[in-house]
C-alpha cells in the first residue's frame, strides 16, 4: 500500500457532522471501478463490544490481539454472553467489506487535479477516513470526539489542504504517519 499521511481537518462530538464532511469530501472525488467502503471500528468497553455485534451481525470480530486463538464466532459468544465472558477479549475490531459508502473508510477512488498547483489525478493513497472517538489517526486513545483525516501520500500535503478548503474545512492539527 505504501506510505501515507493522515491530515485532520475536523473534530466533531456528533458523528453525524464527521459523516456530512466526508460526503463532502466525497463529492470531489472520482470514482473508480469499484468504489467500496471498508469499515472498522474499535470497542473498548464490554458495552460498546455489545452494541457491535448486535448492530452488525455479519461483520468479523476479531481481538486486538493477534495471538489470541477463538475464531470470530467464539468472540462474538463470548460478548453475547456478558459479565466476565465479555472483557476478556477486548479490545476487538469490527470488519466489513465492501459495504455501501456511507460508512466509515472509504477508499478506491481518484482525487482530481488542482491545476492552480500543477496537479494531476492521483490514485495512489487517497483515503478518508473517520477516527470515532478518537483524535488520532491509529485511534489509540479514546476521546468523546470523533476526527476526519485526509489521507494523502507523501509529498501531497497541498492537495490535501485543497481539498480541506474545498469543503469548507481547514488542516487542525500536525499530519500524523498513516499506514
Amino acid at each position: 500500500m505504501g506510505a501515507s499521511n493522515a491530515l485532520p481537518i475536523m473534530r466533531a462530538s456528533d458523528l453525524v457532522n464527521a459523516h456530512q464532511a466526508v460526503h463532502r469530501l466525497l463529492s470531489l472525488a472520482i470514482p473508480m471501478d469499484k468504489f467500496h467502503v471498508s469499515p472498522e471500528a474499535q470497542a473498548r468497553t464490554p458495552a460498546e463490544a455489545q452494541d457491535m455485534v448486535t448492530a452488525f451481525p455479519k461483520a468479523t470480530i476479531s481481538p486486538d490481539d493477534h495471538y489470541r486463538p477463538e475464531s470470530n464466532a467464539e468472540i462474538r459468544r463470548m460478548i453475547s454472553a456478558g459479565g466476565l465472558a465479555v472483557a476478556t477479549p477486548l479490545p476487538v475490531t469490527l470488519h466489513l467489506e465492501t459495504q455501501p459508502v456511507g460508512s466509515i473508510h472509504w477508499d478506491f477512488f481518484s482525487r482530481p487535479a488542482v491545476s492552480e498547483l500543477g496537479l494531476e489525478i492521483r490514485n495512489k493513497n487517497a483515503y478518508i477516513q473517520i477516527a470515532i472517538n478518537s483524535e488520532d489517526v491509529h485511534q489509540e486513545t479514546s476521546a468523546p470526539i470523533h476526527t476526519v483525516f485526509i489521507r494523502f501520500r507523501v509529498g501531497d500535503m497541498a492537495r490535501a489542504e485543497w481539498l480541506a478548503r474545498q469543503v469548507g474545512l481547514q488542516p487542525i492539527g500536525p499530519v500524523e504517519c498513516g499506514w
